[in-house]
């Protein structure tokens, strides 16, 4: 049995996968500047001490802003993302806008890196597929460098009892140029859990996506925050495309920190069950 939790990190993302086999899998780490959360602290209060996988999904700083904490905090044995963006590279991307804190300790992490591994964690059985646009051939903006993960666990018979994709920081234009590859529109299939693009602002939702695959999610998670950057307008166009869940006596399909604030799911072979708490 896996938990999977998406933690109230406002206008950022971070998640943790703790399998029953001890293995620990943190995707992003923001933090929340308004209620003081961190992941660092988290991981210290916990007695975490180790992280098998670090996944950053995008390289924005609301997605690794109290990075350099988790590394304080922990030992890191893999690091996961983007595989065509070197730490040279972050610097260029950042040369207008500036590196901050959490980017720049990504940089100089990634020196410490290669893109092979000699382990794999045992996650319970999960197993996950990554696609990513290429830099700086295909984009050379971050958002459109996110890695997309979409992470599956086994059921009985072979079949797929939870999934579910995060998609970074990723926009139309990202979405197009993945949906031009076969196996990336194969993979959209039998999705549980869709963790919205871009904080579900408008530019990270692809009709495309829909229309040319058989993407449809059960339930779609926001990761944001008050509204702000068009944060809502999308939760309509998202719920068109859920099938929705009974939890705590609504019928929801789009659920969002913002208003939901701490998600999780535990996960098993007969598939998993929602929480979520202020």
């Amino acid at each position: 049995m896996s938990l999977l939790e998406i933690f109230d990190v406002a206008h950022g993302q971070c998640s943790l996968l703790t399998s029953s086999t001890g293995a620990h899998l943190l995707i992003d780490c923001g933090h929340n500047g308004g209620t003081g959360w961190r992941p660092s602290e988290m991981l210290r209060h916990r007695g975490i001490r180790h992280l098998d996988e670090l996944i950053i999904t995008n390289c924005d700083e609301d997605h690794v802003s109290d990075l350099p904490g988790v590394l304080n905090a922990v030992g890191v044995g893999i690091l996961n993302r983007n595989p065509t963006v070197a730490g040279p590279d972050l610097y260029r991307l950042k040369k207008q806008r500036g590196m901050g804190r959490g980017i720049a300790a990504l940089a100089d992490m990634t020196k410490d890196y290669s893109a092979s591994v000699s382990y794999w964690p045992d996650y319970d059985g999960m197993t996950y597929r990554q696609f990513w646009n290429r830099y700086p051939d295909d984009f050379e903006d971050e958002n459109n460098l996110s890695l997309v993960t979409v992470m599956r666990w086994p059921g009985y018979n072979g079949d797929t009892a939870f999934s579910i994709l995060y998609a970074g920081d990723m926009e139309r234009a990202g979405w197009q140029a993945l949906l031009r590859r076969e196996d990336f529109r194969a993979e959209m299939r039998d999705i549980t859990v869709f963790v919205a693009s871009h904080h579900g602002r408008l530019n990270g939702y692809c009709r495309e996506l829909f229309e040319w695959t058989d993407l449809n999610p059960v339930l779609f998670v926001i990761s944001d925050c008050g509204i702000q950057y068009a944060t809502q307008e999308t939760i309509s166009l998202y719920r068109r495309h859920a099938s929705g869940v009974s939890h705590k006596g609504e019928y929801r399909r789009v659920i969002t920190t913002r208003r939901d604030g701490y998600v999780s799911f535990t996960i098993s072979a007969d598939g998993a069950s929602l929480r979520t708490a202020r």
